[in-house]
């Protein structure tokens, strides 16, 4: 049966007990429920009242489910932004692609996921089938998702031997569609959180589309979701993503105008980056980690995100001495 409890704030059947009961069966909320559906003839087993669970399902993080993790760390959220199909799904796929296939983000290793369900899914569509050596593309992530935006959670350590917990988002393109137009619109919202939250971004530039017949609202609409992330930017590092880069090149008007754009605001850190999910150049998929890489080491340098420093043992301290942690 689901697991019911008179705790409105609480999934038992998901994320186990929202106050912190080894078991549902000790939780007083749950007991409340359970009276209550006893008396509608409905009792759950022994096991699912017993049974422990981990605070996360492996599939796309919301809010609530980022708890546990922030009592371990800091986190970094990642936002990836552009427009609807610009190729921001389809990076992540690749990113856990060939993390998988044993590559890894230069001067960091990999050190586990609570979403590995949900980044599979998305890698599942990079993936050869029945010998075809064809692959399909993640489908569009819909604004009308069961969680969005989409978080997606990775683990790296540092040469220092320092964990790193990563949030990526993965939001709907007609959020920033939606954000370009109407700073404050309802749909909106969305963006606006991923702005106000990041730690950092990648803006998507759509290849296809700014080589295509309308190539020109393809550069307005890249550039007025830049101006959007660039506002009140700050430190941040924004990398630009030229998504699929196999389509050809944009033309040099077109390319040095999205450049001149965002570099007139003059951001702090900013670098770019040219992928594509097609192996025929390999510096497009070495670009996907590097852009992660440079990220994170941007972070890490940039004053305030270093661990303030741990205080000295005392050394009068019998206890401590005992331990001997002052040597």
């Amino acid at each position: 049966m689901a697991l019911l409890c008179s705790n409105d704030f609480c999934s038992p059947d998901d994320l186990g007990c929202h106050v912190g009961c080894p078991t549902v069966a000790e939780c007083t909320y749950f007991q409340e429920a359970k009276e209550s559906a006893m008396a509608a003839g409905v009792e759950a087993t022994p096991a699912e009242l017993t049974g422990r669970r981990v605070s996360w399902t492996g599939s796309a993080m919301g809010l609530s489910d980022l708890e546990p993790l922030a009592a371990r760390s800091r986190l970094l959220f990642i936002g990836l932004a552009g427009v609807a199909n610009a190729g921001k799904t389809t990076f992540l796929a690749l990113l856990y692609s060939l993390l998988r296939q044993g590559q890894s983000v230069p001067g960091y290793q990999f050190a586990g996921s609570h979403t590995l369900p949900g980044w599979e899914l998305l890698a599942g569509f990079l993936t050869f089938e029945d010998g075809s050596n064809q692959v399909t593309f993640p489908p569009h992530t819909s604004r009308n998702a069961g969680r969005v935006p989409g978080l997606l959670h990775l683990a790296l350590k540092d040469e220092d031997g320092n964990l790193r917990d990563i949030i990526f988002t993965d939001a709907p393109g007609e959020w920033f569609n939606e954000w370009r137009n109407h700073q404050t619109a309802e749909l909106a919202e969305g963006a606006a959180w991923i702005h106000q939250q990041g730690d950092g971004f990648l803006l998507f530039a759509d290849c296809e589309e700014l080589i295509g017949p309308d190539r020109g609202t393809a550069r307005n609409q890249l550039q007025m979701v830049a101006d959007r992330l660039l506002d009140q930017l700050g430190t941040r590092p924004l990398g630009l993503v030229w998504a699929k880069s196999d389509f050809g090149e944009v033309r040099t008007t077109i390319r040095e105008s999205i450049q001149q754009r965002i570099l007139s605001a003059t951001p702090r850190n900013y670098r770019e980056f040219a992928v594509s999910v097609e192996r025929r150049e390999s510096q497009w998929h070495v670009q996907v980690l590097e852009a992660v890489a440079w990220l994170l080491d941007t972070l890490r340098n940039e004053p305030g995100t270093s661990l303030p420093p741990l205080a000295r043992p005392n050394i009068d301290d019998l206890f401590l001495l005992r331990r001997s942690l002052s040597a």
